[in-house]
């Protein structure tokens, strides 16, 4: 079957489950595909999609980039119980990390060819699915993978527009946005983009020199999803949602739009979207309102 044809999370029991579907104590295991939608309120992201209503200036638009790292994907029982997704390994997971990418056109869309892309999560949970009522995931790269060898890296970890300096590590989420009429920065100047770009910062530690690298924010939130009909839904990730208290048009100063920076005022509802505290080494799973699962 081909995954992409439908958006819905499609799953095939082993045989030692009954054939529909098994509690997650009758043994065997599950083989698991979870899509994940990319929307900008009611419209597909690609390239090609102009994006409208957005922010508090209802922006208009076209993407540049829209991509994310996930890991610790884990299937949720009704009882509380949890079955962890064993990612499957391929051009898009390795390492127990998937990289989830809209951007269907190379050179930041502006060029006319295809892009791969990808919209799925493959893997599989020891036990049944019918008792699933949660998902619960994490966005980034894992603290033990984020300062390694860009260039001894294995795909998806080899994607250098998706990775920072040594000591920041991987770009745990890059969605780079071109409003109509770009953007005016503070010295009345401007620029064409307004990015997000989700990743650890106040790192020390040269991995280049073997040294121990530690960040005094990981900025990596943890999502937790109610599930209803896990056969019939989808995840969905609503840029629309994520950017809905900021003006596109407009930067407030430091790097145009989020960069992650700890005093960055374009940050602040952006972390607070993602249902983080800017700054703070945490991880909540309260509060956020950019991901749910939704019927198809």
């Amino acid at each position: 079957m081909n995954l992409l044809s439908k958006l819905g999370l499609i799953v095939s029991t082993s045989l030692t489950l009954i054939a529909c579907g098994g509690s997650s104590g009758s043994g065997g295991s599950s083989e698991v595909s979870i899509p994940f939608a990319a929307k900008a309120n009611n419209t597909d992201i690609n390239c090609n999609a102009q994006l409208t209503g957005l922010g508090t200036d209802g922006s208009s638009g076209t993407i540049r980039g829209f991509a994310l790292y996930i890991h610790d994907v884990v299937l949720i029982n009704s009882d509380g119980s949890e079955m962890p997704l064993t990612l499957d390994d391929n051009d898009w997971q390795s390492s127990s990390v998937a990289l989830l990418d809209y951007q269907d056109k190379l050179d930041n869309c502006a060029s006319d060819t295809d892009k791969p892309t990808n919209k799925v999560v493959l893997g599989s949970v020891a036990g049944g699915l019918n008792n699933v009522d949660r998902i619960r995931f994490t966005v980034g790269v894992p603290g033990d993978l984020n300062h390694q060898d860009l260039t001894a890296a294995t795909s998806p970890l080899n994607r250098t527009d998706m990775h920072w300096s040594w000591q920041s590590g991987y770009k745990h989420l890059r969605m780079d946005f071109a409003p109509d009429g770009g953007v005016m920065k503070p010295d009345n100047t401007s620029t064409t983009t307004w990015n997000i770009h989700l990743g650890s910062t106040g790192c020390v530690g040269n991995p280049q020199n073997d040294e121990a690298v530690s960040c005094s924010a990981i900025n990596r939130p943890t999502i937790e999803i109610d599930v209803s009909d896990i056969e019939n839904q989808t995840i969905v990730i609503d840029y629309g949602k994520l950017v809905e208290n900021n003006a596109l048009m407009t930067d407030q100063g430091g790097a145009p739009g989020c960069m992650s920076g700890s005093t960055d005022l374009d940050c602040t509802d952006i972390f607070d979207s993602l249902g983080m505290g800017l700054g703070e080494n945490d991880e909540p799973t309260d509060g956020q309102t950019v991901f749910s699962a939704q019927s198809l």
